[in-house]
């Protein structure tokens, strides 16, 4: 592999697919982890996104992808980046083991009988691969149907996307994918997010894609801003509703850089939550809380907390996943006013638009708070909060578990070692 286009350090998250935990980040390889032992089985290369490209510069997933209940199947996609070929976005629909059984004989799936190749550029980490990964590999490939959209001012960046009953959505930023700046970039030995340029005078796009079939619905230009995490998006007759925790422009990716937050800088805090309405008839992009709050004082992210539905800086937010890309109320977040790196969690009630709920112990820094719902019960809020909070003082972590309803602790279970940092988890029974 080259070191400077692909990585093994999968530590953006875990996610289970076909029966299997994945640990992903946003370049090509993932590795299959085993449930009970937490051992590697073995890398995942045999996505449609994993073959080489000629001029091939870099190819970025998606750590997050989506599963679709109603259709039984993973939904992932990848920018794909080449110096004379052009640049293009590959989503990819990963069916239940079960579920390609049912399909129509005219779904158009990888060969079937494709045996795993251990070599290619991913040698270096499948040449000892077992058989239980291998199996998994060709599983994969089996099961997976890829579909293609062209760009029209270059790739964009995308951390994540959102789905509703019937669409994918994915929000292209205008922070696109440079040639000149990446042949810099490869010869500096930079990191990959300086191949990529902030274009304020474009748009955002949203890209809307039907489930059943691939089809691309809508291309809507939207206001720009910058984005790492949809919350949740819902259909509402002709329309779709999608929440995005959002940001004026890119800053915050320098200010992620190792030597800022060594440093403790960190001045501008986090984004804001903004609602967008899309009209699938007018093909238009409307903010239905734009400019609903004024500015009494500066504000880093000026736009972004006019246009908020609650005014306080979050992300790595969660909800309940039984209310994916349905109607929902409730958002879990971390909290990071300027100068703080995640100072606190909150539950949000979006149709009061407030702060309902706040966990907050000084020298603490808290990770993403995952939401386990209570086995049968149909209230939103009704589970417990999973978090994993760091003590500066002490350098010890432990597991927090709140009441989703009341935000108050339940418990917390000091951990054998210290988690400084860390970005997502998800809960699996």
């Amino acid at each position: 592999m080259n070191g400077q286009l692909f990585t093994d350090d999968t530590g953006v998250t875990i996610q289970r697919v076909n029966n299997e935990l994945l640990a992903l980040t946003e370049t090509i390889p993932g590795y299959i982890i085993d449930e009970n032992t937490l051992d590697t089985v073995g890398p995942l290369v045999t996505l449609p996104y994993a073959e080489e490209l000629k001029t091939e510069i870099l190819t970025l997933t998606t750590a997050h992808v989506m599963y679709d209940s109603k259709r039984k199947m993973t939904v992932g996609y990848a920018t794909r980046m080449t110096r004379s070929n052009g640049q293009w976005l590959d989503v990819i629909f990963i069916y239940d083991n079960e579920e390609q059984n049912n399909l129509s004989s005219t779904t158009d799936f990888n060969n079937n009988e494709a045996d795993f190749d251990e070599g290619g550029r991913f040698l270096s980490i499948t040449r000892n691969m077992n058989e239980r990964g291998k199996k998994y590999n060709n599983s994969i490939k089996s099961q997976t149907k890829s579909f293609r959209y062209n760009y029209e001012h270059g790739a964009s960046y995308m951390h994540s996307a959102s789905i509703t009953e019937d669409y994918l959505i994915l929000s292209e930023i205008p922070l696109h994918f440079s040639l000149k700046k990446s042949l810099g970039t490869l010869l500096s030995g930079k990191v990959l997010t300086d191949m990529f340029k902030w274009n304020e005078s474009l748009p955002t796009y949203f890209r809307i894609i039907n489930l059943d079939n691939g089809e691309e619905i809508a291309r809507i230009s939207g206001p720009g801003f910058f984005t790492f995490h949809h919350i949740n998006a819902y259909q509402m007759k002709d329309s779709i509703i999608i929440d995005i925790c959002a940001y004026d422009d890119h800053r915050l990716v320098k200010e992620l850089s190792l030597n800022k937050l060594r440093e403790n800088i960190f001045p501008s805090g986090l984004g804001f939550i903004r609602r967008f309405h899309l009209n699938l008839n007018t093909k238009r992009c409307t903010e239905p809380f734009e400019n609903v709050r004024q500015l009494s004082h500066e504000q880093t992210y000026p736009i972004s907390y006019k246009n908020s539905l609650v005014p306080i800086q979050i992300d790595l937010p969660r909800i309940n996943s039984n209310f994916t890309g349905k109607f929902y109320r409730f958002i879990y977040a971390v909290r990071g006013p300027p100068n703080y790196f995640f100072d606190a969690l909150v539950k949000i009630d979006i149709e009061s638009q407030q702060v309902t709920g706040l966990w907050k112990e000084p020298c603490t820094s808290p990770s993403e708070p995952i939401f386990v719902p209570k086995p049968e019960s149909l209230e939103e809020d009704d589970g417990i909060i999973l978090t994993i909070i760091f003590e500066q003082q002490t350098n010890k972590s432990f597991i927090l578990l709140l009441d989703a309803k009341t935000f108050q602790e339940i418990t917390r279970a000091y951990l054998p070692v210290h988690i400084p940092f860390s970005l997502h988890g998800n809960f699996y029974n």
